[in-house]
């Protein structure tokens, strides 16, 4: 089961065209770190995927803001200037519990000799690696399904345009529906463009992760 993030018509939308002509309807483009929101175009097919669509892009803004976070805190716990020179500090801060960056594959974790009675700084950035690594795996993987969704709305507007007009007939639920169908369109392809860019930040901390580990991705 799917979120559904497409919003019902607003008192703007259903206004008379009479006021729509003399107040234009001003289209919030998205921004990054926002979430996407989607109008519904009353079909059942094109609402279906504008939901899922906001769906998978807005879980990627949530994992994105947990992975600057999590390098964010790490930074600060050790009072360092980057992911690199943090974990050199812990190393030499907690040299008697020999932490390290350990990865396989995407998913990395910051380990100890013991386990127990770890002083509370190193438990706290153990945990802050490890939602670390969830977050840019989920991430980059998110992108790649929202990438696969994006190219399964049709690409052909006027098609989309009449299927809403043949599903309904009122001339003003027409001008509403087709003016969602264009907005969603414009924050969707907004929307691709920020993926890409938090795909590529995730992709930038995970090498830097990977050159602490001494190991290539």
């Amino acid at each position: 089961m799917f979120c559904c993030c497409c919003a019902q018509g607003s008192a703007e939308e259903t206004a008379p065209l009479s006021v729509q002509i003399q107040h234009p309807k001003k289209v919030r483009v998205l921004q990054k770190g926002d979430k996407l929101l989607l109008k519904k175009v009353d079909v059942g097919e094109y609402d279906e995927k504008f939901s899922e669509i906001a769906d998978l892009y807005n879980r990627q803004v949530d994992n994105h803001d947990i992975m600057t976070r999590s390098v964010s805190e790490l930074i600060h716990i050790s009072n360092s200037k980057n992911l690199s020179s943090c974990i050199e500090t812990l190393k030499t801060q907690y040299s008697s519990y020999d932490p390290q960056i350990r990865m396989e594959g995407y998913n990395f974790s910051l380990t100890t000799q013991e386990t127990e009675n770890l002083p509370e700084a190193l438990q706290e950035s153990q945990e802050l690696v490890k939602q670390l690594s969830r977050a840019i795996k989920l991430l980059i993987s998110t992108q790649t399904k929202l990438g696969g969704m994006v190219f399964s709305v049709p690409q052909d507007k006027s098609e989309m345009e009449n299927k809403i007009k043949e599903a309904n007939t009122g001339y003003l639920d027409q001008i509403r529906l087709v003016d969602n169908l264009q907005e969603n369109i414009q924050n969707i392809d907004k929307a691709k463009q920020l993926s890409k860019e938090y795909e590529e930040e995730a992709t930038n901390v995970l090498k830097e992760i990977a050159n602490i580990a001494g190991v290539s991705i």
